[in-house]
């Protein structure tokens, strides 16, 4: 197993806090660290993304140097299946650190196209799906099978965006909520091909539907259209032998907190702009882990001592929550590595009544 100079929660612990148990002195730190791990091996969004190696290179290094409690495979999370499923995936070359993802106009759908006979991708064959299943095989070879390695894949409606676009698809649920329906449906069928691929390669899974957020579309859609789909997805995960599945949906989501509880996902998030306190409520209630995010333009403009003054803040404030999980938004590229391992250390001194 490669070495990282920062403690790391074992795969037990891990489970503890997703399952909910006692508080834990040291809070979980889980940071949503995608594109920016190529920043650890001096490389590019696009270069890591497409590349088994340079993937797994970056991944080691993410562990090496920030001792994350769980490593996550994926980098532009949101476009493998689809770019597996026919859709063209915008890539940057020479030194450019945009993230790849797909513009207007190379989706594979349009609304109301027969989904009927629709051709599901083959994770190990179609498109980068094998680039992380196989960089998820080799990280576990080498981080063992005492630590929490997931797997990212799409949350069945951000999918769906990617399938057909964004405008098209918001109208659809309004116009067309049956066609809507079929196409969340074959959604599902290629994210639960993905999951099992990861699971076959030894990793765990972890669900992003941060296009259902409600800053994007109503509480009641969200009810009438995303939530029997995801719950599907968690109760087939189940099958599976999944017992812990996160689901993250950025933004504002206490609005449907509730029926975040409802999907059967048992990690949730309460992004920075969601109220703490009735997103701690509702989890507490509904025993549901629940993480906690630092905004990104913190991480990434402020001073190490700004970022574990902020920390420490939420910190003390889920000290009695069991399930309470730090977190980050997604970290922008380039981010100072001071400044996340600001968050680490705010976590491991949490232990100490001083500190808190």
């Amino acid at each position: 197993m490669p070495r990282s100079p920062h403690a790391v929660a074992t795969r037990v612990e891990v489970e503890s806090v997703l399952r909910c148990s006692a508080p834990r002195a040291v809070p979980l730190f889980l940071p949503a660290i995608y594109e920016h791990k190529a920043c650890f091996i001096r490389s590019t969004p696009s270069a890591i993304a497409r590349n088994a190696d340079l993937l797994t290179r970056a991944m080691l290094a993410e562990f090496e140097t920030i001792g994350p409690d769980a490593l996550t495979v994926g980098v532009d999370v949101y476009n493998l299946e689809a770019e597996a499923a026919g859709c063209k995936v915008t890539f940057y070359e020479g030194g450019d650190t945009s993230i790849p993802g797909i513009k207007p106009g190379n989706h594979v759908f349009v609304i109301g196209d027969d989904l009927t006979h629709a051709a599901l991708p083959n994770p190990l064959k179609h498109g980068r799906m094998k680039v992380n299943i196989e960089a998820a095989r080799r990280v576990r070879a080498e981080v063992g099978p005492d630590y929490w390695l997931r797997g990212a894949i799409s949350g069945p409606f951000s999918l769906a965006i990617s399938l057909v676009g964004a405008e098209a698809l918001y109208m659809a649920c309004v116009e067309q909520p049956e066609w809507v329906e079929q196409l969340l449906n074959f959604a599902g069928r290629i994210i639960k091909e993905f999951a099992k691929a990861y699971r076959d390669a030894g990793a765990e899974l972890v669900v992003f539907d941060s296009q259902a957020s409600p800053d994007l579309m109503s509480p009641r859609m969200y009810e009438q259209l995303v939530l029997p789909i995801t719950r599907d997805l968690a109760a087939w995960a189940a099958t599976q032998g999944v017992r812990d599945l996160p689901l993250i949906v950025g933004g504002n989501t206490t609005a449907i907190a509730g029926m975040l509880v409802r999907t059967g996902c048992n990690n949730l998030l309460c992004d920075f702009t969601g109220d703490f306190d009735a997103w701690a409520a509702t989890c507490r209630e509904g025993g549901r882990a629940m993480r906690r995010n630092l905004p990104p333009r913190l991480l990434e403009a402020s001073t190490p001592d700004e970022v574990y003054a902020a920390a420490a803040r939420e910190i003390a404030r889920g000290k009695d929550l069991p399930g309470f999980i730090m977190g980050t938004a997604v970290i922008p590229f380039g981010t100072p590595t001071e400044n996340i391992l600001a968050v680490k250390r705010a976590c491991l001194d949490a232990r100490t009544p001083a500190a808190a």
